[in-house]
Order: structure tokens, then C-alpha cells, then sequence
């Protein structure tokens, strides 16, 4: 769907609901202020989920190979505690893995060509709790940080002096 059909649906939604609240509000019956919608072949609107709770797995990476590596800031305090690595296929597709404090946390996979809202084809999947099993899911636009059970320890890290 077209991001401008999807908005119009979105604040349709949002007047209805304020239509509806207020009417629910008063003691004397609301003429009604929005017609009924009727009808359409249009498509039904899910919503756009961010992330997912699950059990996920790392991409397969038999065709890929490491393009790159660097460290980089997984938790937004400025500091490079995060190790990403970055891998490639022919096809232009692209992977990476983040480690903090020598815990991979996270993967991610970009297939070009394909719809990058399409959570089940591109996507970070993210081990939320550091007991090695990814399970959450998040849509590529979506922000995501290093787990709270590895920021700690990559304080304790920096603090450290490593």
C-alpha cells in the first residue's frame, strides 16, 4: 500500500476514534460527524510492527563473505564498544554481526532488491537477554540497542581501560 493511501487510513482511524470517544462522552445523542465507511476492495491495514518476540536464527552465509569490520557505538553513549562485521554476497545482499564485550548479539540481513519493511526478509534479530538465543525481531528502519545485561559489562570494560 502507498504511504500516502496508508495515511489517509491512519487519520480516518484517528478522526473516527475521537469521533466516537466524544460521542460516548455526551449525555444527548452526536449527529454523526464522519460517514460510515463502506465497503471496499481495498486491503485490510496491519499494523506496522517494529519487533517481534520469537525464536530466530542467524542468516545463512554459505555465499557470503566479510567485506568489512570496524568497531562502532551499539549503545549510544558516544564510546566504540561494539565490534560489527559486515558480509556481502554476488547478488549484493548484505549481513552483519555485532559483538560487545566477546558476546555476539546481534545479526542482520538486507536483501537487495526486496521490500525492507518485509520483517521476515530483512531484518536485525537481537539477543535480548545474553543467554545466547536470539529472540527478538526487528524491521530494519527500527532502533535497537546492545542489551542491558552487556552494557554493563561493557562499562565495566571501558572503565577498565580495554
Amino acid at each position: 500500500m502507498k504511504r500516502s493511501n496508508l495515511m489517509s487510513v491512519l487519520l480516518f482511524a484517528a478522526q473516527l476514534t475521537v469521533v466516537l470517544m466524544l460521542g460516548a462522552c455526551s449525555e444527548k445523542p452526536q449527529d454523526a460527524v464522519a460517514e460510515t465507511p463502506v465497503a471496499s476492495d481495498a486491503p485490510v491495514v496491519a499494523p506496522v510492527v517494529a519487533v517481534e518476540k520469537g525464536l530466530f536464527f542467524k542468516p545463512e552465509l554459505a555465499d557470503f563473505g566479510l567485506h568489512n569490520e570496524y568497531d562502532d557505538d551499539g549503545d549510544g553513549d558516544g564510546v566504540n564498544e561494539t565490534h560489527v562485521r559486515r558480509y556481502i554476497n554476488s547478488k549484493g545482499d548484505t549481513a552483519f554481526s555485532m559483538t560487545t564485550s566477546g558476546q555476539l548479539w546481534a545479526w542482520s540481513l538486507d536483501t537487495r532488491g526486496d521490500d525492507d519493511s518485509d520483517i521476515r526478509k530483512n531484518h536485525v534479530i537481537r539477543d535480548s537477554n545474553c543467554d545466547k538465543v536470539f529472540d527478538e525481531r526487528y524491521r530494519l528502519d527500527a532502533q535497537f540497542h546492545v542489551p542491558g545485561c552487556l552494557a554493563e559489562a561493557a562499562t565495566a570494560d571501558k572503565a577498565g581501560g580495554t
